[in-house]
């Protein structure tokens, strides 16, 4: 069926009109109020003057007001362009140059930041501020959707349209503008039921911000079902660890830095974790000693996906592949895998000439899917560059196994090339998290004269527990060749990591080059 992601919506509002749609805090909406506050928030947008496939950035912390721009845009035609509320406006006004909206609905923390866009970006004509009564009614969120009639609107466009220009995090670089279709995260839905088990009786726990797809593939899949969605403002262990024993919820995403800061979190224990079911994670690399912490610790299945913002969830290693036993060789080895193709996707691993490689060799990883995005937004340059065709290159380097396993080895940009070597930094990272002492560990390559380019160790170790730099680099020498081990290790306080959580390695490599 053709249809935009609204629809679910107005699928929930009438077949679950008392039943909770999104709570916060203390307030709750039920999916019939939620199919409402769509339309009146469609209703606004034209009034406004909004044309179909406007572009209109927001700029919040994670509100109940969040979920609803995304849909209320759909449903009115237009592209929502989120962003991250840590951005100054330096880095704001340079991507918004690209994205050019018309509008930007912003959290009242940061409304400031949109009016000094607005004198500075000509395409931004209008402001919503969300939470703050003070503003006058043009720039009051409420007051917008207030001064607009409930009654039903019907989106203009179509499954392939855009629903939203992610702009990726930039862990490699500059940000390019991901254009994900309606078609891309409804996809990406059917494949996750299948992973998760999903069922309607679900509650999601949302932690992770709403301007970064993981949480918002995540909040799609599950309302396709009419489930309940506990927000949270933020993610910090003790308010997550609260509302999921306060809301009873079933399922939640997290990325792996996140699942090691609950597993370290000295309160958890004080916690009912009873009700959850699953944990999925995904959005960088799991390290295997944490992985397996958490499968000890959390009284919960879990689900990994594999993917980008640009193909969503490639791959899943699911339920069943994580119940193990110490003698199950093969089970322990996948651990480390990023699990098998999701149900409508397809990868493929080809060498740097294009040509296809067998089981067991490494290349760089491409995926085929209706998940997969069509381009960059005003990039034909790095479109060109990443979809061949029904294909597009992931920039992540990996293997199959005999059983079409998927194990990632590395970002291409984050392979250490030393002596003529590929040194992949996951499996270095790996060993590291090992050691009692290590809280997080990145692996990089700073520049070397001779080897041009040194492994080099980056540490933040827990507290009270202390580790040396000859620590570090026998227990690498125990378990990798020789050339794998750090030459450098460097003791930090804590990793550069983007709003989302991922560690940034290209500040580090900046950081430490300079020294």
């Amino acid at each position: 069926m053709d249809w935009t992601l609204d629809e679910y919506i107005r699928r929930n509002g009438a077949r679950y009109p008392d039943k909770p749609g999104f709570v916060m805090g203390e307030i709750t909406r039920t999916w019939g109020q939620v199919d409402e506050r769509v339309d009146r928030l469609a209703h606004a947008l034209q009034r406004l003057g909004l044309q179909r496939n406007d572009r209109v950035a927001t700029l919040m912390h994670n509100c109940l007001e969040y979920p609803e721009a995304y849909y209320g845009c759909a449903r009115a035609g237009m592209i929502v362009v989120p962003f991250s509320y840590r951005l100054t406006v330096p880095e704001l006004h340079e991507i918004l140059s690209t994205a050019e909206p018309a509008l930007m609905i912003v959290g009242s923390s940061d409304a400031h930041k949109a009016f000094e866009l607005k004198q500075l970006l000509p395409s931004l004509k209008h402001i919503w501020v969300v939470g703050d009564d003070n503003q006058p009614d043009e720039h009051n969120y409420e007051a917008q959707l207030s001064a607009s009639p409930p009654t039903p609107v019907y989106s203009p466009n179509s499954q392939n349209d855009t629903f939203s220009i992610f702009f990726t995090s930039g862990t490699t670089g500059l940000p390019k503008g991901a254009m994900v279709s309606h078609l891309n995260l409804e996809a990406n839905g059917f494949n996750q039921f299948v992973a998760d088990g999903s069922h309607h009786e679900d509650v999601n726990l949302i932690g992770t911000p709403l301007y970064h797809m993981g949480a918002v593939f995540m909040s799609v899949t599950y309302t396709m079902l009419g489930c309940t969605q506990v927000v949270c403002d933020r993610f910090n262990p003790d308010i997550w660890l609260q509302a999921l024993q306060e809301h009873k919820a079933t399922v939640a995403l997290l990325i792996p830095t996140m699942i090691n800061t609950v597993l370290n979190y000295p309160h958890l224990g004080d916690f009912d974790l009873s009700s959850l079911r699953l944990i999925f994670y995904g959005g960088g690399p799991m390290p295997p000693a944490v992985l397996r912490r958490a499968l000890s610790a959390l009284p919960c299945g879990f689900t990994q996906g594999y993917g980008l913002t640009e193909t969503l969830e490639a791959t899943f290693l699911v339920t069943s592949d994580h119940q193990i036993t110490d003698d199950d060789e093969k089970k322990l080895t996948r651990l480390a895998s990023a699990g098998r193709e999701a149900t409508g996707a397809d990868v493929r691993i080809i060498d740097d000439d294009g040509k296809a490689l067998g089981i067991g060799e490494v290349g760089e990883i491409l995926v085929r899917s209706r998940s997969n995005i069509s381009g960059y937004w005003r990039n034909p340059e790095e479109t060109a560059a990443a979809v061949s065709g029904t294909w597009f290159h992931t920039g992540d380097v990996g293997y199959l196994d005999e059983d079409r396993y998927l194990f990632v080895v590395d970002r291409k940009k984050d392979m250490v090339v030393s002596g003529g070597v590929n040194i992949y930094t996951k499996e270095i990272e790996s060993i590291l998290y090992t050691h009692p002492a290590v809280l997080e560990a990145a692996v990089i390559g700073l520049p070397d004269d001779h080897w041009g380019e040194v492994v080099t160790a980056c540490v933040v170790t827990k507290p009270g527990r202390t580790v040396t730099e000859e620590d570090v680099v026998e227990l690498c020498a125990s378990t990798l060749a020789g050339y794998k081990k750090p030459r450098l290790v460097y003791f930090v306080d804590e990793l550069p990591k983007n709003p989302s959580g991922k560690i940034l390695k290209r500040e580090l490599r900046t950081a430490l080059t300079a020294r």
